[in-house]
């Protein structure tokens, strides 16, 4: 989450932050450090939660932090903020800045709402078997998209991160998932997946905190241009590897698979499952291993099914109950309302409760 002011023309305001630079503090109370751009500043001390730029050749002041930390002022909260608070959360940063940059709490940093420059919008699913979101967080990993590039990061065997970028030469990430329980240390590993949208927005197309909140579709922004994915995800089947080649024979016998390509398809999953990968890198074909991972996908089964899982895992209702989420109504809350919290949950399939209602992070 990054909120911006852009106080252009304040000649005071610009001289007590330049001078702070140059000193190294402002008014001996908020130690100031180079940034990591040329040309930007920031506090070495988090103000309510969040990091704090500045960069006077730009007229730029802008803070990052989570959502739901900068609510609660607090740094150990991990916890999702309500998309409707966006407003509330710069208002309150704005005040927290204001003295900073010598000015009354209730003025703010430029008298002027804050826009929003990133929004990180985020879902968690949590499992009531760990295994199961072991399987689906590996499962995840093997979906193949176009024009997309899916990284993996591994730790003791498991599947810990998944990152999707744009499959260009100035990589983008779209999208995040990863153990959120591993990572706070607050549940065994598989039982808290977040998933999270990443959207950097460029400086033209900005708008206040408190608008997005207000009139934003976060349904809309959460898909923005990633619907194939959410496609994907829900025809994903999580099963076992007996599960796997039951359902690609249920295929054939439907007539959605002809008996060659299912032969292959099954010859793939026996290899995978006793050789791994390492069997097409070994023959020189890695192109190979990548084509059977391909052609698995568009049937909805990943390369590797979870030996762990004894029984279908149901991402797919999963995935659908954390996209009705999203369309939630707030109750009429928004940005200037009370700011208090509000938790979203749905059952899906009795296997994984899912937690978004209008979420960011």
């Amino acid at each position: 989450m990054s909120f911006a002011w852009r106080p252009t023309g304040d000649e005071l305001l610009w001289r007590r932050l330049r001078g702070g630079a140059e000193d190294g503090h402002i008014c001996g109370i908020w130690q100031v450090r180079p940034a990591g751009v040329p040309g930007g500043w920031m506090l070495k001390s988090k103000l309510g939660a969040a990091s704090w730029f500045f960069y006077p050749e730009h007229e730029l002041i802008y803070c990052e932090g989570r959502l739901g930390a900068i609510l609660a002022g607090d740094l150990r909260d991990f916890s999702l903020g309500p998309f409707f608070a966006l407003g509330i959360a710069a208002l309150n940063l704005a005040e927290l800045f204001a003295p900073v940059a010598g000015r009354d709490a209730e003025d703010g940093i430029t008298g002027e709402p804050a826009t929003l420059r990133r929004l990180d919008l985020a879902a968690e699913l949590l499992w009531a078997d760990p295994a199961d979101g072991l399987a689906a967080l590996g499962a995840l990993a093997d979906l193949h998209l176009p024009r997309v590039k899916v990284c993996e990061w591994r730790h003791e065997g498991r599947t810990e991160t998944i990152a999707y970028y744009t499959a260009t030469k100035k990589r983008r990430l779209l999208h995040r998932i990863y153990d959120k329980g591993v990572q706070t240390g607050s549940y065994p590993a598989g039982t808290l997946l977040r998933l999270e949208r990443q959207h950097r927005i460029e400086k033209a197309k900005q708008e206040t905190a408190e608008h997005v909140a207000q009139h934003a579709d976060p349904e809309s922004l959460w898909l923005d241009g990633f619907e194939d994915w959410a496609d994907a995800a829900e025809r994903l089947q999580v099963t076992s590897a007996d599960g796997a080649e039951r359902l690609l024979l249920e295929k054939v016998e439907c007539g959605e698979l002809q008996r060659e390509k299912a032969e292959r398809l099954l010859g793939s999953l026996a290899v995978a499952r006793l050789r791994g990968e390492g069997w097409w890198r070994e023959l020189g074909k890695p192109h190979l291993g990548r084509r059977r991972r391909r052609e698995l996908a568009d049937h909805g089964l990943p390369l590797s099914p979870s030996a762990k899982v004894p029984r279908e895992v149901p991402l797919g209702e999963a995935i659908r109950a954390l996209r009705a989420a999203w369309r939630e109504p707030t109750n009429g809350q928004t940005a200037t309302g009370s700011g208090a919290r509000r938790t979203q949950r749905k059952q899906a399939a009795n296997a994984a409760t899912v937690q978004a209602g209008r979420k960011a992070n």
